[in-house]
């Protein structure tokens, strides 16, 4: 559930690639279903992501076909729902090739974050477990427009407003948390190294989407362009600053050698001054502290 100025919306635009990921997705998922009736566990355990079919069994196509399954109902539902609601503008904004290499390109980093957490479980517990789902690469999709828009609202839970950008902030501590209380044992059936993998990955993709192209994320600066424009006019301000007083300590010092000539400069007057001509009038050889 979104909120805007205009008032509330629920869901988001479905667009091209979006549609077609939700249909996707729901075909696999019905295609499990039925496949489970026949031979249970069988898709899951040839196309989920799990340390013994990667490393052993070298199913190198596992990190790429594992976000296209998914483990329940409940589990299917939020994902597209996920997608529905933010993925639409996310798509609006980079254009349907650039979205699809996003959603792709950061649900395989989220894979590879699985597995090397996975090679991690099965090293020190012996355990092997198979990850399935889109959440990596709705969790960084759900980046990309907290990062577009950080000051939009959602109902978490239908109920509570709160910003896109405090609701990221506040998953990203939970997967990070999640991620540290299962590297002591199995994560409870959540992956949140995938959660976290999809977070980090996304930033990365979007990052450098955004370097890339002028039309990805354009229009109203993202709070991460708000925090380096302030980290900018700060610095010329201490800049500013600094040359305020280099003028004062030159002008003091130039009215104080007027008076009573340059012998009368104290030797720290005389590195004060120093210090100043290199702060007003900077040569290319000068370093500035």
């Amino acid at each position: 559930m979104l909120q805007r100025n205009a008032g509330f919306r629920f869901g988001g635009p479905v667009t091209p690639v979006v549609k077609k990921l939700m249909i996707f997705n729901a075909a696999v998922f019905i295609l499990q279903q039925v496949g489970g009736l026949v031979s249970p566990g069988y898709l899951e355990s040839f196309f989920g992501l799990s340390h013994g079919g990667l490393a052993y069994r070298f199913m190198i196509w596992q990190p790429f076909t594992y976000m296209f399954l998914h483990g329940g109902w409940l589990h299917i539902f939020f994902n597209l729902i996920a997608l529905w609601m933010f993925a639409g503008e996310v798509e609006n904004i980079m254009g349907e090739k650039r979205f699809i290499r996003f959603y792709i390109l950061s649900g395989i980093g989220a894979g590879i974050f699985i597995s090397i957490m996975n090679y991690y479980t099965f090293s020190m517990h012996g355990t092997s477990p198979v990850t399935i789902g889109a959440s990596g690469a709705i969790y960084a999709i759900l980046l990309a427009y907290g990062i577009t828009w950080p000051n939009r609202e959602v109902l978490l839970y239908f109920v509570f407003p709160v910003k896109i950008k405090y609701l990221l902030i506040g998953f990203g501590l939970m997967e990070f948390f999640g991620t540290l209380s299962s590297v002591s044992g199995p994560g409870g059936g959540i992956s949140h190294i995938g959660h976290l993998g999809g977070l980090i990955s996304g930033f990365l993709i979007f990052r450098r989407m955004r370097q890339g192209s002028a039309s990805v994320g354009a229009g109203k600066p993202s709070f991460l362009d708000e925090i380096e424009r302030k980290r900018r006019l700060k610095k010329k301000q201490e800049e500013i600053n600094i040359r305020i007083k280099a003028k004062k300590i030159i002008d003091a010092s130039l009215e104080k050698i007027a008076r009573n000539g340059m012998s009368s400069l104290t030797p720290d007057e005389k590195k004060e001054l120093e210090w100043a001509r290199r702060h007003f009038y900077p040569t290319e050889n000068d370093t500035m502290h």
